[in-house]
């Protein structure tokens, strides 16, 4: 499956949860102005690593297919996806993407991945830590 970002233009001043339908901005959570810096320093970085290994994940034919016990089913998904939020806070990096789906007979959120970094200080540098999903 091929992955395509979706960038979102409503202004999300108040740092509200975006979703597919009020298609609000990333929301950001920094524990200090430090890590804020540290994140923008890297951000294109982790986005590249992060949609390999979304990629990687969603082409697994062992944690997706189309069986019907099966979430996610590739058939579903449209390949698309945004950054819903991004989380950093002591040495830990969470980016929360957000797939569309059709299940529902038309575009919507359908999967949830959390990609998961560990931060080393002392390199300056990120390690991909894993992906957890969910359905939405």
């Amino acid at each position: 499956m091929e992955l395509k970002r979706l960038h979102f233009s409503n202004s999300n001043a108040d740092n509200n949860y975006p979703n597919f339908e009020n298609q609000l901005d990333t929301r950001y959570i920094f524990e200090n102005d430090e890590l804020k810096s540290i994140y923008e320093s890297h951000k294109n970085e982790l986005i590249d690593t992060a949609t390999a290994m979304m990629s990687e994940y969603l082409n697994d034919t062992e944690l997706c297919n189309d069986s019907e016990d099966m979430f996610p089913q590739p058939k579903f998904l449209t390949g698309e996806w945004y950054l819903s939020s991004v989380n950093f806070e002591d040495d830990w990096l969470n980016l929360c993407v957000r797939f569309i789906g059709t299940d529902t007979g038309s575009r919507s959120d359908y999967l949830g991945l959390d990609v998961n970094f560990t931060y080393d200080k002392d390199s300056d540098s990120f390690d991909f830590d894993g992906i957890d999903s969910e359905a939405l």
